[in-house]
């Protein structure tokens, strides 16, 4: 079990993440079997956290993560508990449902009192929480702790999940950077995009999209509309091309942000019309309508209602096949629009 866990981590650095992940489930299969319960339960906290980073599928990852957490409340252990539980209850809250497991608030912060990377976990995972909802001051403080706590708490082991958490960090600190103009946020945002970009080059499946959204961000800090345009493209073509459909949504909706900035309201529309929608496909629900609530009180009217986002088939719009090779695909007609 032990050798699987690590292995896996590593294979997912450099293989497409979506496939390399399934090998936690031989994982903990294989430690279970050996009454290696400790394995067997780092491995199903892998897999979940993995899977959510992979961009499986909202409701899925629900399932695994709910079995994971009964699994852990049945070996009544905590302190893996706690490298899931937030995770777990945002995504719950991005589809707009009920978390299952607040019972274990207690536990879980009896935990992080005592664990270093229990602590660090529940900063950065609330950080990046907050971040989806565009929650900005409480991300601050949260990302604040977050950096504060990754000085002290070092891994010798090399982990998939570490690339995602450079990665958000990384966003959010150029988002700090926007608002506050404290130089230490660009610092941090550059340092993320530096490890990013490694990674890049050894696997261009996982981190393409992500190296261009944290380059097109970094772009939009200092007005380089050009450039900051060029990446927010890449990066939602690189996330469609390699089946990141969470990344894809949070480019077009980045992106959207961005052309609000610059005053360009129609193009941004069509691009939190297209996170809307991607959000929507992906499973998170109450994200998708967070942002048309977002989009109908800053932009101004919407010329159909909700329904015709959530429900393809109850759409108003105009749809026509995209000629990209993908026969199956149709693509939505924009129709938002501006006052």
């Amino acid at each position: 079990g032990e050798v699987i866990a690590q292995g896996t981590q590593v294979v997912c650095c450099f293989e497409p993440v979506q496939a390399a992940v399934e090998a936690h489930v031989e994982g903990q299969t294989t430690a279970m079997a050996a009454g290696d319960y400790h394995f067997a339960l780092y491995n199903s906290a892998c897999y979940v956290v993995i899977s959510m980073w992979a961009g499986v599928k909202l409701a899925e990852f629900k399932k695994r993560s709910d079995q994971a957490l009964a699994l852990m409340k049945e070996r009544n252990t905590i302190v893996w508990t706690a490298h899931i539980f937030y995770m777990s209850k945002i995504a719950c809250r991005l589809i707009g449902a009920e978390f299952d497991y607040a019972t274990e608030s207690q536990k879980v912060e009896d935990v992080r009192e005592e664990n270093l990377s229990a602590a660090q976990t529940y900063y950065y995972q609330n950080m990046w929480g907050c971040y989806l909802f565009r929650e900005y001051k409480e991300m601050k403080i949260f990302a604040e702790k977050h950096f504060e706590f990754s000085v002290d708490l070092h891994s010798y082991t090399f982990m998939y999940y570490h690339s995602a958490q450079k990665f958000f960090s990384g966003l959010v600190a150029f988002w700090v950077y926007r608002e506050s103009k404290e130089n230490i946020w660009a610092e941090r945002g550059r340092k993320t995009k530096f490890v990013i970009k490694k990674y890049a080059d050894c696997n261009e499946w996982n981190f393409e999209s992500k190296l261009a959204l944290m380059e097109a961000e970094e772009a939009s800090c200092y007005s380089d509309i050009d450039n900051a345009k060029k990446m927010y493209k890449k990066a939602i073509l690189a996330a469609k091309k390699h089946r990141f459909i969470h990344e894809e949504a949070l480019a077009y909706e980045l992106a959207g942000h961005f052309f609000l900035k610059i005053e360009d309201k129609n193009t941004a529309i069509e691009h939190f019309m297209q996170a809307h929608e991607k959000y929507h496909q992906w499973g998170a629900v109450a994200k998708s309508t967070a942002l048309f609530e977002f989009v109908r009180q800053v932009l101004g009217k919407v010329s159909t209602n909700l329904d015709s986002f959530v429900s393809p088939e109850t759409t108003t719009s105009t749809d026509h096949h995209v000629d990209n090779g993908d026969k199956n695909e149709r693509k939505r007609t924009p129709v938002w629009s501006a006052d």
